[in-house]
């Protein structure tokens, strides 16, 4: 078995038509794939330990782990593990950088700055699946 290519305009269709649910399912499907292929010292564990602060670092470590066998190393499990950190730190300081901007009515679309506030937040949780699906697309022709 392999781990199912899936297209981005499919997972960013779906994480917005499920404002957000998809992100859980991805993870729980995928580390569901990876545990399939993987041997045992690098399975992923229950999945309801996303959930808990604190064992959720672990958990998601493990996921990382998984990542880099399932990838056969093309991306390394640090990388894994700090890219949804390096790319929230990332998003919190546009979502700063927006805050401190006056907000400017768009006439003709109707929309002002918090808009683009909402639209990055939003988008904040897909990036980091996206990158880690580019990977394993790679791994899954």
């Amino acid at each position: 078995m392999r781990v199912k290519h899936r297209t981005f305009i499919v997972i960013i269709l779906l994480n917005f038509i499920t404002l957000g649910l998809y992100q859980i399912y991805w993870f729980f499907i995928t580390k569901t794939e990876m545990n399939t292929i993987n041997s045992k010292d690098v399975k992923v564990p229950f999945f309801l330990w996303f959930f808990i602060p604190i064992i959720n670092i672990w958990w998601f470590y493990r996921f990382a782990k998984a990542i880099e066998r399932t990838t056969k190393n093309r991306l390394n499990k640090w990388s894994a593990f700090f890219a949804p950190v390096l790319i929230g730190l990332m998003i919190s300081v546009a979502l700063t950088i927006l805050g401190n901007l006056p907000t400017i009515d768009l006439p003709i679309i109707g929309a002002t700055a918090v808009t683009s506030y909402v639209a990055i937040s939003a988008t904040a949780g897909i990036i980091p699946i996206l990158y880690y699906q580019s990977y394993l697309n790679k791994v899954s022709r």
